[in-house]
């Protein structure tokens, strides 16, 4: 593939963010959206012109912030984390009724927990709420874990037995 080819895709449209920068709600949005490394446009609900480019009209009622407007054209008014994960496909069901263990994150005492019970024979599930994968979703490190005192990378993984 060429540059100029890559250079002619279409582009996949992004979650756009309309809000004020000292909204709680915002805030925990666009956190949460940076923290998984999902892309988003923010526009400032303040910057009259930007909103007009984006809703077509010049102002949002402060009581619908933040919004949201998903990649499927559909739109969160007073959009909550919960409810953009889930427009986003980022929400997962439980693929079992009923487990034997549920840790509750997945940072490396999670994860170590997690391995050791399934490969005892036991029906786990981890439950994180900040990034799919936990630590292992979001960093390329994770030190102090389990059998790797030195920690582990993605590098330790492939040379792994």
């Amino acid at each position: 593939m060429s540059m100029f080819d890559y250079d002619t895709r279409p582009a996949t449209p992004l979650p756009i963010l309309v809000g004020t920068r000292a909204t709680p709600g915002a805030y925990a949005i666009r956190d949460f959206l940076s923290r998984n490394g999902y892309p988003f446009e923010w526009v400032d609900a303040g910057q009259p012109e930007a909103v007009r480019a984006v809703l077509g009209v010049a102002e949002v009622e402060s009581s619908a912030l933040p919004l949201c407007i998903l990649p499927d054209g559909s739109r969160l008014a007073s959009a909550t984390v919960e409810q953009v994960a889930a427009g986003l496909g980022m929400v997962a069901a439980p693929a079992l009724s009923e487990y034997d263990l549920t840790i509750i994150g997945a940072g490396p005492a999670g994860l170590a927990a997690a391995v050791n019970a399934a490969s005892e024979g036991l029906r786990t599930v981890v439950v994180e709420a900040v990034a799919p994968g936990g630590q292992a979703g979001t960093t390329s490190m994770i030190e102090n874990y389990l059998g790797f005192p030195t920690g582990i990378t993605v590098a330790n993984l492939r040379r792994a037995p």
